[in-house]
């Protein structure tokens, strides 16, 4: 397909789920089992972890196969080297938000004061 028909929306579409980020940020350093994963990242549920694997999966950014140290018990997801190639963008967000998070706390405490939310 023509790269012509790519917009920022769907190349964006691809990270945008609220835990892919943190998934592969999980898969980074290795291959992770899956409850390691769910583990690390608190608050998410065992469907949306589910679905976050399924939808990095079949975009081509994760891989899973058998754990071959506990091919009873784990499936072992890892990133493919697509999955790798967001590594340098991601330390890029991850510098830009340890930059600005606190410009980003006071514009969001602002906006709540002028809308009577504070």
């Amino acid at each position: 397909m023509p790269a012509d028909w790519l917009t920022p929306r769907h190349a964006v579409s691809i990270l945008a789920g609220r835990w892919t980020l943190a998934v592969l940020a999980e898969l980074a350093n290795g291959g992770r089992r899956y409850q390691d994963i769910h583990d690390h990242l608190d608050g998410i549920a065992h469907k949306v972890l589910t679905d976050t694997l399924r939808r990095a999966e079949r975009d081509g950014l994760i891989t899973r196969h058998l754990d071959a140290e506990h091919i009873e018990t784990a499936t072992l997801y890892e990133l493919t080297p697509l999955g790798r190639s967001l590594d340098e963008p991601q330390a890029a967000f991850n510098r830009w938000a340890e930059v600005n998070w606190e410009r980003v706390e006071v514009a969001r405490d602002d906006w709540d004061r002028r809308a009577g939310k504070a």
